[in-house]
């Protein structure tokens, strides 16, 4: 489950469940706050975001813009730690990782031209 999805559900659940999950995801944020990512997907039109880039604490602030324009970045924003699991998917027709790279990929060629 993405982080986006896990928020979404969180929103949709009572109020105590509210209150254990918004626990459970500040634990969360504290761990990725010193968690190393990478981003695994294309350069973005405009340089916002390039590929390999290694974000060493955590996801910053800075790109919350380039998220909401590019839903398809969260799914590419993978812990180092996971990584070589990522790639694989990557390579992999039909996974969630695939398509969010080649959908990616179309709105780099269709800005190039």
């Amino acid at each position: 489950m993405s982080r986006k999805q896990a928020v979404e559900k969180v929103t949709v659940e009572t109020s105590d469940t509210v209150t254990l999950d918004t626990e459970q995801e500040a634990v969360g944020d504290e761990k990725s706050k010193n968690e190393q990512f990478i981003y695994i997907g294309p350069n973005l039109p405009g340089g916002f975001l390039a590929q390999h880039t290694v974000f060493r604490d955590g996801i910053p602030k800075h790109l919350d813009g380039v998220r909401k324009t590019y839903p398809q970045v969260d799914t590419l924003l993978v812990p180092v730690t996971q990584l070589l699991e990522t790639q694989a998917q990557l390579r992999r027709k039909g996974t969630a990782v695939q398509q969010a790279y080649q959908a990616l990929s179309r709105k780099e060629q269709a800005n190039g031209n």
